[in-house]
């Protein structure tokens, strides 16, 4: 239930008004009643378990799948780092550097 705010007086002055709004704390709680959830199972699994089950069943599928995709995303990154090497050989060549 909401709390309601009183309505101003008009007639009172300006130092009988209160600081703050009286509030309605008439309200009472409702109690749950009969519940048909049962209670949760708890184990004493830790992280490492659940890492090592994880990585038993589901991440062998995905292996090859994702050394392709981390392959050719190294081969990307390489191709201009690469090309920036030759183009500072060409660089130190023609300024007699190298």
């Amino acid at each position: 239930m909401k709390p309601t705010t009183p309505t101003i007086d008009r007639e009172r002055s300006r130092t009988d008004r209160r600081a703050f709004p009286v509030t309605d704390f008439n309200y009472h709680s409702v109690a749950p009643g009969r519940s048909s959830g049962r209670c949760a199972r708890t184990t004493d699994l830790s992280f490492r378990h659940i890492s090592r089950e994880y990585f038993e069943t589901e991440a062998n599928h995905y292996f090859l799948a994702e050394a392709a995709v981390f392959a050719a995303i190294m081969l990307t990154a390489a191709v201009p780092l690469v090309n920036g090497a030759h183009a500072v050989l060409h660089l130190a060549r023609a300024c007699g550097g190298y």
